[in-house]
């Protein structure tokens, strides 16, 4: 009887192991939604690469420049999304969240300055202000206000001047850090980041 069990546990952990090993082995391709485009792959390559320097810390939107590519919102929240989606990929995503890695330092200066004044004067300031304050014309605010609403700090508000309110999660969604960076510069060298 005990012998006849053992062998029955043999058996359905050998059909286990094999119908596992064939459905994995047989699965769907990766459909294009779950794919990079060829810029997004070069993008995060180099950032997996240049993670590993000690201190190193560098944003989407400065590696896209250090390859030479024009600023392009789509590949960025695509390399944003799949960083969120696969935070083991590097420490940096784990300790620090894939969120610090999407916005540009202009758009990081925005988060700062509309949560600081949200959190000091219970008011989120209109165009005007905002433009004003971060040194950047409306047309060009207008932009990145829109891509921090499509990655999720804001959201289109009929209630406020602006046009867009934090989200609840506002205070949780930069991480750790709360939208601090330095880029440092040295001659002859490709720019990092650095928290």
């Amino acid at each position: 009887m005990k012998r006849k069990f053992v062998l029955l546990i043999i058996f359905s952990l050998t059909l286990w192991a094999h119908f596992s090993y064939a459905v994995e082995k047989n699965a769907a391709p990766a459909n294009s939604a779950t794919e990079l485009s060829t810029h997004a792959q070069k993008i995060v390559d180099y950032l997996l690469d240049d993670w590993q320097t000690q201190m190193h810390s560098t944003s989407i939107a400065l590696a896209m420049k250090n390859l030479a590519m024009k600023p392009n919102d789509a590949v960025r929240l695509e390399v944003g999304k799949h960083f969120t989606e696969k935070t083991d990929l590097a420490n940096n995503l784990k300790w620090w969240g894939a969120n610090n890695y999407i916005l540009s330092n202009d758009e990081k200066l925005i988060a700062k300055y509309l949560i600081n004044t949200y959190n000091d004067e219970k008011r989120i300031p209109d165009l005007q202000e905002l433009s004003k304050a971060i040194g950047m014309s409306s047309s060009d605010l207008q932009g990145r206000l829109t891509f921090m609403a499509q990655v999720g700090l804001l959201q289109e508000s009929s209630e406020e001047k602006l046009a867009y309110a934090l989200t609840e999660k506002y205070n949780r969604w930069g991480g750790p850090l709360r939208y601090n960076f330095h880029t440092v510069t040295q001659e002859g060298e490709k720019s990092f980041d650095v928290w």
